[in-house]
């Protein structure tokens, strides 16, 4: 049995028994919510949880920190004794949670001969839905699915602060959208046990330093239903695809404005002769602005991460653009071009600082601005063949292919309510099986009352 402590007074231990598996979580914050129970209460007491100094857990999503940090993490401490007389032993340091490991790259040497789920929409959608869907359960309260979901389920890090396009547990599910939350509506019910202190030293107004003041326990149950969560997530999903339809127009929009704004920039350089002021890139960057305003005027309110998800399909439609752009010169027996060679190696060689991991916001413009910055050079092939690389030209045929391939997603995010059909089978199948059957003198068939 393992203990974890953290700012938010939550102890966690896991318990595996031969059908499922129970965690039980201790908290103190229940108190007032607590029924009285008689003093000659006979609950199983549980240790005292250990407080960080500063209370808070640090998330990077607000102030007040993480109900799910408080429930994912903290510091081991299986120590039994009693620690509320000594203010330095409640000092822990923090250890966050590491975040998701990304795709593996061996995306990088085989797209341009397989199928490339790598940089498929549906896939972020499914990554972005999942997150999204945390997020709301920590805003209603409930960091306990949203625990199972990260820790049980998927068994990543710290994937709510992950700002990434390719969450590796996409693939090792299979690669394929659906393959997680078919595997989740598959998955039994579980249950968590949720241990809340309702007195003790130095809890609920009473002081710390009184030895005669026992602690008392109350113990709630709490179901996990993988199908239902699995249900939720779909009708997030939808939202977001309803969303990234309307922000496919404002990244097509920005999109067309890269190359003027390129040529408008060096004409104003060449004519203010290079005088100290003048912006560093290479272009004026309207993406993240024209997204700001179209969320800011919506009619329905947006998801958690509308500006982050769109970020990250910017990020990701480049990327698509550029396996899209090699590919077909590869089909078209075009391998030995300078002009493939050069993107090839420039992409393949940046796509970890540009693509790949956790990123930050903007870097989709910031692989045009580098490869726009690039200076016209003279390469040789292998097979003896010299030309003159032509970065800009590069540039301006990788954004008129990103425009092709988001109108192309629209059309795919249009009816991704008729995809879910087959999952929505699933899930009803699902139930049909799980329901309970009776046999004629009325007792349940499962087993279960």
């Amino acid at each position: 049995m393992s203990l974890l402590s953290n700012g938010l007074g939550f102890t966690i231990s896991s318990n595996t028994k031969l059908s499922s598996t129970t965690t039980t979580l201790s908290m103190g914050y229940l108190d007032d919510l607590s029924p009285s129970q008689p003093d000659n209460d006979k609950s199983k007491p549980a240790p005292p949880p250990n407080n960080p100094s500063g209370g808070l857990v640090p998330s990077g999503r607000g102030p007040l920190g993480s109900y799910l940090d408080a429930v994912s993490s903290g510091t081991t401490n299986n120590n039994d004794q009693d620690h509320d007389d000594d203010e330095e032993s409640e000092t822990i340091s923090y250890q966050p949670l590491p975040k998701p490991a990304s795709w593996t790259n061996a995306y990088l040497m085989n797209f341009l001969t397989d199928d490339d789920p790598r940089t498929d929409i549906r896939n972020l959608l499914t990554q972005r839905s999942i997150q999204s869907f945390m997020r709301l359960l920590e805003e209603c309260r409930d960091p306990h699915s949203a625990k199972w979901i990260q820790d049980d389920f998927l068994q990543t890090g710290n994937l709510l602060d992950f700002h990434g396009t390719g969450a590796k547990f996409i693939e090792q599910f299979g690669g394929t959208w659906d393959s997680p939350l078919l595997e989740m509506i598959a998955r039994p019910k579980d249950r968590i046990i949720v241990s809340a202190k309702r007195r003790g030293r130095g809890h609920g107004g009473w002081s710390k330093y009184n030895p005669y003041l026992e602690e008392r326990w109350m113990e709630l149950t709490i179901d996990i239903d993988p199908a239902n969560l699995a249900f939720r997530i779909l009708s997030v999903r939808e939202q977001i695809a309803n969303e990234w339809v309307k922000d496919l127009d404002v990244l097509m929009d920005a999109n067309d404005q890269i190359l003027d704004s390129f040529f408008d920039t060096n004409r104003n350089r060449r004519t203010a002769g290079g005088v100290a002021g003048m912006e560093s890139g290479s272009f004026v960057r309207t993406a993240a602005n024209m997204m700001n305003d179209s969320s800011r005027f919506a009619v329905t309110a947006s998801s958690p991460f509308r500006r982050s998800n769109f970020d990250l399909m910017y990020n990701l439609c480049t990327q698509a653009a550029i396996h899209r752009i090699l590919r077909e010169r590869k089909a078209g027996n075009r391998e030995r071009e300078v002009s493939f060679i050069f993107l090839r190696d420039f992409y393949t060689g940046r796509a970890e600082e540009y693509f790949d991991g956790d990123l930050q916001s903007g870097r989709a413009d910031d692989f045009i601005d580098d490869l726009l910055q690039t200076s016209p050079s003279v390469i040789s092939t292998d097979g003896g063949v010299t030309g003159l690389v032509d970065p800009v030209g590069a540039a301006e045929e990788i954004i008129k292919m990103r425009k092709a391939v988001a109108q192309e997603w629209k059309l795919m995010m249009e009816v991704v309510s008729e995809d879910h059909t087959g999952l929505r089978q699933a899930l009803l199948t699902n139930r049909m099986d799980a329901s309970p059957q009776q046999d004629d003198s009325g007792a349940s068939a499962t087993g279960f009352e």
